[in-house]
């Protein structure tokens, strides 16, 4: 296999990780096969069902035909549909026409702008621990990134200092997530116009990642494409995805200036020609119509939060910061005197639960584990016993 390798391109090295890395969800996968059960809280996939008016709408555009290519910037409808919704939420504005582009999901919507937007010796300056899948897109279009730590001391903080300190001439876009996977941590209005500021001063594109705006515990979600002097320098990133548990339909948007939007279905139309048709036709009624089961699913997150979090301060080895947003705790394993990796690989084999390690988050989060509470509330218990076992056993 390693001879291989030479054949591949130095792009694709951003996919491999390192000797000595594990996947932990190949190796979960792996005991499950031999008949072992694994209750996976690595993973952010929800475990509720894609509402059925969603699914009806799909079914019917199958049953009718509706199975062929779509304009490539998605169907009109869709665009509409989740332009009016973006104006009813947040008052912003964008033209269906011209300024939406319905993408295979959030992380095509990243990869067309990042292809788009950067040349090979050009940054992505992205806030320190994000979503996994950033870094290495960016690396795998040959651009680099600037990591900037906000997790400091188990506290959320984003000091602008740390970013001057950062950029340099090459730094062309800022990438944010609020809530931000894999902390819950949601940017505050200050936190936004500081961010603003920072951006229109060295003239940076800013991408706003907002796929979990409708999972906040406290507070309004206030997106930074509406501050004065944003919304013509950002593209904002949504999906399906995790609001309406469509992980598997592949279907998200980018919104932005009608020049931008042109030079990313430029690239789409080349990558990708089109989302599924059927499945854009389920999205129309996500967003379209009021789905009930959005809020059901709210409140069950909303109480797995607090099992989690109550559960979690009763144990003086680990630290944490409490969620406001998403499905995600971010868990220090320092004092345990193990890094994340070996509690993850251990909890795994030992105990049959499945978590995520730090460094997947960022090169500085190696004393971290992410749990991620898209399971059963049965399951949550079950685990969570479990890994209080498994702490235990270390204190011993």
């Amino acid at each position: 296999m390693k001879a291989m390798k030479k054949y591949f391109s130095s792009r694709v090295d951003a996919f491999y990780e390192g000797e000595g890395t594990v996947s932990i969800f190949d190796i979960a996968s792996e005991l499950e096969r031999k008949g072992e059960k694994i209750i996976h809280m690595e993973i952010g996939k929800p475990n509720f069902d894609t509402p059925n008016a969603i699914k009806e709408a799909a079914i019917s555009a199958i049953k009718n035909g509706n199975v062929h290519y779509t304009p490539p910037a998605g169907i009109y409808d869709l665009r509409e549909a989740v332009t009016k919704r973006t104006k009813e939420k947040y008052g912003l504005e964008y033209n269906p026409l011209n300024e939406a582009l319905i993408t295979a999901g959030a992380s095509e919507a990243l990869y067309l702008i990042f292809i788009a937007f950067l040349n090979s010796d050009e940054e992505v300056m992205i806030p320190s621990p994000s979503y996994y899948s950033y870094c290495r897109q960016v690396e795998c279009t040959g651009s680099k990134y600037i990591e900037v730590p906000v997790l400091k001391d188990g506290i959320m903080k984003y000091e602008m200092a740390e970013f001057e300190s950062r950029i340099t001439d090459k730094t062309k876009v800022l990438l944010i997530n609020s809530p931000n996977n894999p902390t819950g941590y949601v940017m505050s209005n200050d936190e936004l116009q500081e961010i603003a500021d920072f951006a229109i001063k060295h003239d940076l594109i800013v991408i706003s990642d907002e796929c979990y705006e409708d999972f906040l515990y406290e507070g309004e979600f206030k997106s930074i494409a509406s501050l004065p002097g944003m919304k013509e320098r950002t593209l904002i990133i949504n999906s399906t995805s995790k609001t309406f548990s469509m992980t598997g339909w592949r279907v998200g948007y980018v919104l932005g200036n009608a020049t931008f939007i042109e030079c990313l279905q430029n690239v789409h139309e080349q990558l990708n020609i089109c989302p599924t048709s059927f499945a854009q036709e389920g999205s129309i009624i996500a967003y379209r119509e009021e789905i009930k089961e959005v809020e059901m699913m709210f409140n069950e997150y909303k109480k797995r939060k607090e099992y989690i979090v109550d559960y979690l301060r009763k144990m003086d080895k680990v630290s944490f910061y409490e969620p406001q947003g998403a499905f995600y705790i971010f868990l220090n394993v320092e004092k345990l005197g193990i890094s994340g990796t070996q509690f993850c690989l251990e909890l795994l084999k030992e105990k049959g639960v499945a978590l995520n390690p730090g460094e997947s988050f960022g090169n500085e989060w190696r004393d971290y584990v992410r749990i991620s509470y898209c399971c059963s509330m049965e399951d949550i218990i079950e685990a969570m016993d479990l890994i209080k076992e498994y702490i235990d056993s270390k204190n011993e």
